[in-house]
């Protein structure tokens, strides 16, 4: 049985990057950035004014005030969407918000702050101020926001929403991107009953085929396959069998454990697949696999318990396809344990927890009751995982820990 560090080694070690290809804007939500995107635009990419007002030479209005106001006339408007008007020193443009300021122009007074302003009433042809405007004021530079050949996105990056705003707004039509896993999932045990179904004698729901589904459609893998079989050396060679021809990674729960029916392991050697490791020294899911089978194929066998499934998800699938994807490694962040927490010094747990922060700002985590991996429960109150080291029978309450988000966190 290795460490969870020498596994993680191994499994990063075979997760090589993906191929890279182009996809329109639009498409890439969710995708990871290959590459570094850099703004093709400048951005803002003009002057213009942040607010509808007037625009301004900063220097015609020194020395404005309400007992000696500066009157300058106005020699026309600015709009949105046109290019700017020539304008002379010694008179102040109508302007609206986007517009671009007349070159000379340096400033923009807002139309609260026009005397006699009065909304909707007829266009002013002098305006009177009675206090200066500085340089520079209610004016979006140039390139104040990106600069044409800034770097805006670094590679590895999940892309978000507000990556695309800021990436349409610099020009970029179409993104290079790392392929996607090809994913699928095989529920394993003669156990197991589909949703929609009756329960038979015996029988239990699938809890894991549908947590996995959506765990990894969170993470932007869509048109995963999914299949079941059941505890026979045959249906599971069958299964996986097919299932190896049109994905790049297969994730299996249940049967790796020690028992009679226990058959991954051997079923992955029958298809000339070599197992890289199984058994780790953790908890929950200490049975956990991984496999690479013929054509560079990876497979997780995934214990069947349900928060087994979690964690090899969370610490052991989901560092491989980051990896797969050129994402850099995830960075956990420390909290003070609230109480004694009780482990195997062997083995590294990771616990159900609950992350506070305290009056004094101090990163707190609760490890909460019901640890069993047969209950869900727990991780219906839990929002991060508590990972306790090896070394420990038990850690006293007060000390630190690495705390990882119950999903990854890529912002």
């Amino acid at each position: 049985m290795i460490s969870y560090q020498e596994a993680l080694g191994i499994i990063l070690a075979e997760s090589a990057v993906l191929a890279r290809h182009s996809v329109p804007l639009h498409e890439a939500a969710g995708r990871v950035s290959a590459d570094a995107l850099f703004a093709r635009l400048d951005v803002p990419a003009f002057a213009n004014a942040a607010m509808d007002g007037y625009a301004v030479v900063s220097g015609d209005t020194v020395g404005a005030s309400e007992q000696q106001p500066v009157i300058l006339p106005v020699a026309g408007t600015a709009v949105a969407g046109l290019a700017p008007p020539q304008a002379t020193p010694g008179s102040a443009w109508e302007i609206m918000t986007g517009a671009p300021v007349p070159a000379g122009l340096d400033a923009v007074v807002p139309v609260e702050r026009i005397a006699g302003h009065v909304p909707g009433g007829p266009a002013l042809t002098s305006i009177r101020l009675l206090q200066p405007v500085q340089p520079g004021q209610n004016v979006r530079l140039m390139s104040e926001d990106f600069r044409r050949g800034e770097r805006v996105v670094d590679a590895g990056t999940r892309l978000a929403p507000h990556h695309l705003m800021g990436l349409a707004a610099c020009g970029l039509d179409e993104v290079s991107v790392c392929a996607t896993p090809r994913m699928a999932i095989l529920t394993t045990g003669s156990e197991l009953a589909s949703s929609g179904s009756e329960l038979q004698d015996g029988q239990i729901r699938d809890a894991n085929g549908p947590y996995l589904r959506a765990l990894l459609a969170q993470l932007g893998i869509a048109g995963i396959a999914r299949s079941t079989a059941a505890d026979s050396a045959v249906a599971l060679r069958d299964e996986l069998r097919a299932l190896a021809d049109s994905c790049d990674l297969i994730l299996t729960t249940g049967g790796v454990s020690a028992g009679r029916l226990d058959l991954i392991p051997d079923v992955v050697r029958s298809l000339g697949g070599e197992i890289l490791f199984h058994k780790v020294a953790i908890r929950p899911g200490k049975p956990i696999l991984y496999a690479r089978l013929p054509g560079g194929k990876h497979l997780f066998g995934l214990p069947g318990n349900p928060l087994a499934v979690a964690v090899g998800m969370r610490f052991f699938v989901i560092p491989a396809l980051r990896a797969m994807q050129g994402m850099s490694a995830e960075v956990f962040r420390p909290a003070i344990c609230d109480e004694a927490v009780r482990s195997r010094s062997k083995l590294r747990f990771f616990a159900k927890a609950r992350r506070t922060v305290d009056t004094e700002a101090r990163s707190r985590v609760q490890i909460l009751p019901g640890q069993e991996s047969f209950r869900i429960g727990a991780l219906l109150k839990a929002n991060c995982w508590a990972v306790i080291p090896e070394g420990h029978d038990l850690l006293p309450a007060g000390s630190t820990v690495l705390t990882a988000p119950l999903y990854p966190d890529d912002g």
